[in-house]
């Protein structure tokens, strides 16, 4: 099944502009499963073109809908449609006469007669039904997949995605469209494909759109838009802007001028008319076919044009240019993420391209373990933290491998070679091993099963290493040593002396690999894998202790210090439901257990009175009543806060987090806040903005052996 739309996800991109203001939203996914049991694969030869018209009623919440359609049965014996299981006033037409009908839990069925069968339909559906799914106006927790909210139609504006069941969908069909949506005065409606105008008359405003591409599922938005447009060759960027912000649009117009431009030199003409940005009166952060749809305060972030408006411009040629073969996996995520997330840090330099990498053997080793893990063509869409995990950051990586494997003319020739050949077909990883293979002139089956279609990731560690003068030069020798699961890799492993690196390109199979360096002076220090260029699990020592830390415990204890303020007290849970916490228990300090102690993962709240709770606080922080101090900055105004994760002071492997607001001034604002920042140890906010954000340092890594270390003796990590 071809979901026609996708979430965009803003934690990655909230935290590229230090000090700007930041509000609580992140993108929002209305999961596959919404669809699940909807639609199936279309079968050969069923198409369908829908001529549709409707009518959106906002102060009833309510539609009316005409779709008449023409259908090629294809020898089917019965068609059967999803429409929305609330609606009423339901008839239906074979070749304009009136046909029986069965209509239950959303599923319309009626049979064909044998000569209707094998020729051309038409079938004409007449319905309405009530849309008022409630609209969260300030959500705590964005991992609930879209808040619960298909279709909504109000005064503010309509929102009705694919899958609600605002028009009848045909299971199995290739469908195209023709939709007319009539609505009061004003009230313009915004779709996928090509817009025919928008029409004012006797009090109501005409939208009309045709989409002549075969998609599986019609999304639609309507609100009192200004919209302006930029053409760009045959395509327009088009923003479709609310009178409050109509004013941000000649700058989402240059910057979507800019990414069609890049990407259609990258992979291929663009493949739709238009591309939109469109503004939604809740907050979401939505990708379809050819537009993309976000909610108010997450258009108004200065950054958002820099990041994810060129990740949702991208899944227009990878999601909804060439479709994922969901059966087989979902690809377009990973595939997107490197693309766009990972390529504009590429360009920017290679020390930021090399801290995405890090980051995202970070987000995996921290939110993957052998329990949780799922094989990349398992991997159907972002439901959590660790499927976003492994469909995005592993997905990415793996791209990024098969780059270096075959070089940039291969890569980027076969991605070319899969968008011209496979636009709007479903296309799984298979097709995409082909091309590559293609290109790189060699099979990568042995890639592809271990990358793709088995879970896991190597764990890597220096051993043995030993440095002798020899014959004038420096004999660097030791092994490579790999826990099981044993990965086929090609690593680089880098010496540094005091005039040069030398790097050599080692493959590792097995338990153990031997290696040997030559240098002509003596060494300092040895690193397997410096830049990140492989996907692996780093060791625990090689990981600070992060936000995802928290938010992938299994259990937490909540500790209310002494002596909190009421307000304070009730952003406990607040921020608990925010991180999206899976099991937690509020306890005052003066209650606690020393057994709930050991067994949980902690969450303070406030200043404790215990000094032990704090004796794994990092040596950067210090705090006392009233201030705290980071990285020698002094903070002690009360619009100030700290949040950070640590190691647990009594249960190894554990974390425990503090956040203290120095008052209850936007103490609320900061709690909702803090989940975004996922990947950081530690945060400050002041006047509920963003003031400083970062991570622990790394000591040691098993996969760095220095000899510059004080004492002299060398060692892993310089121990």
């Amino acid at each position: 099944m071809q979901t026609p739309w996708r979430a965009i996800d803003l934690e990655k991109t909230l935290d590229k502009s230090p000090g700007r203001s930041f509000v609580l939203l992140l993108g929002v996914l209305l999961t596959l499963l919404l669809l699940l049991g909807r639609s199936v694969a279309p079968a050969a030869g069923l198409t369908v073109h829908h001529n549709l018209q409707v009518e959106i009623f906002p102060a009833q919440g309510k539609l009316s809908g005409t779709d008449d359609m023409a259908i090629d049965p294809s020898g089917k014996e019965s068609l059967q449609f999803f429409l929305a299981e609330h609606a009423y006033d339901v008839t239906v037409q074979v070749n304009t006469e009136s046909r029986d009908f069965s209509f239950e839990n959303g599923r319309l069925r009626f049979d064909l007669y044998p000569a209707e069968r094998g020729e051309a339909l038409r079938v004409m559906l007449r319905y309405a039904g009530i849309f008022d799914d409630p609209v969260p106006l300030r959500p705590v927790n964005t991992d609930n997949p879209g808040y619960g909210v298909s279709g909504t139609i109000s005064p503010g504006g309509s929102f009705l995605l694919a899958g609600s069941g605002w028009y009848p969908e045909l299971e199995g069909g290739r469908a195209t469209y023709t939709l007319q949506v009539s609505a009061p005065a004003g009230m313009l409606a915004v779709t996928a494909g090509k817009s025919l105008g928008h029409v004012t008359r006797n009090g109501k405003t005409v939208s009309t759109w045709s989409v002549g591409y075969p998609v599986e599922g019609l999304s639609l938005s309507a609100a009192p838009y200004h919209v302006q447009d930029k053409p760009t060759g045959a395509i327009k960027a088009l923003t479709y802007f609310l009178p409050e912000d109509n004013h941000l649009a000649p700058a989402y117009l240059e910057a979507t001028a800019g990414y069609l431009a890049f990407y259609a030199d990258l992979f291929g003409p663009y493949p739709f008319e238009k591309f939109a940005v469109v503004e939604n009166f809740f907050p979401t952060g939505f990708g379809f076919p050819s537009y993309t749809l976000l909610g108010s305060t997450v258009l108004r972030l200065p950054f958002i044009i820099h990041t994810s408006l060129g990740h949702e411009i991208a899944h227009c040629w990878w999601g909804n240019g060439v479709y994922a073969d969901f059966r087989r996996g979902n690809w377009s995520e990973g595939l997107t993420t490197y693309v766009a997330d990972y390529l504009y840090q590429e360009r920017q330099s290679e020390d930021d391209a090399r801290a995405y990498r890090l980051q995202m053997l970070r987000n995996f080793s921290t939110l993957v373990d052998p329990a949780n893990d799922l094989a990349l063509v398992h991997f159907v869409s972002r439901t959590d933290p660790l499927t976003q995990t492994i469909g995005y950051d592993k997905g990415a990586m793996v791209f990024h491998m098969l780059r270096r494997r075959l070089g940039d003319g291969a890569f980027w020739a076969a991605l070319r070679d899969v968008y011209r050949n496979r636009r709007f077909q479903r296309t799984s990883w298979d097709d995409f091993q082909t091309a590559f293979e293609r290109r790189g002139q060699r099979s990568l089956q042995d890639f592809f099963d271990q990358w793709i279609r088995q879970k896991g990731a190597p764990q890597l560690s220096l051993q043995a290493v030993h440095a002798a003068p020899v014959a004038g030069t420096w004999q660097v020798t030791g092994r490579i040593a790999q826990k099981r699961p044993y990965f086929d890799l090609d690593l680089d492993l880098t010496l540094a002396t005091g005039q040069r690196d030398i790097t050599r390109r080692i493959g590792v199979s097995g338990e153990y690999t031997a290696f040997r360096l030559d240098a002509q002076e003596p060494p300092q220090r040895l690193t397997l894998d410096p830049d990140y260029h492989v996907l692996r699990r780093l060791d625990p020592s090689e990981i600070p202790a992060s936000i995802n830390s928290l938010k992938s415990a299994t259990s937490v204890l909540v500790v209310l210090s002494a002596g909190l303020e009421a307000e304070v007290k009730a952003t406990a849970d607040i921020l608990s439901r925010s991180l999206g916490l899976k099991h937690y228990e509020l306890v005052d300090e003066s209650e606690m257990l020393a057994k709930q102690l050991v067994e949980n993962d902690l969450l303070i709240i406030g200043f404790p009175r215990s000094k032990s709770l704090l004796a794994k606080l990092p040596a950067q922080v210090s705090l006392q009543r009233g201030a705290f101090v980071l990285d020698e900055n002094a903070y002690d105004r009360p619009a100030d806060a700290f949040f950070g994760v640590f190691a647990h002071p009594l249960a190894e492997g554990r974390v425990e987090a503090l956040f203290w607001p120095l008052s209850p001034l936007f103490a609320e604002v900061v709690a909702r806040k803090v989940t975004h920042y996922g990947k950081y140890s530690y945060l400050v906010f002041r006047n509920g903005q963003n003031h400083a954000k970062g991570f622990w340092p790394i000591e040691n890594s098993p996969v760095v052996y220095r000899w510059d270390d004080p004492g002299g003796a060398g060692g892993p990590g310089g121990r």
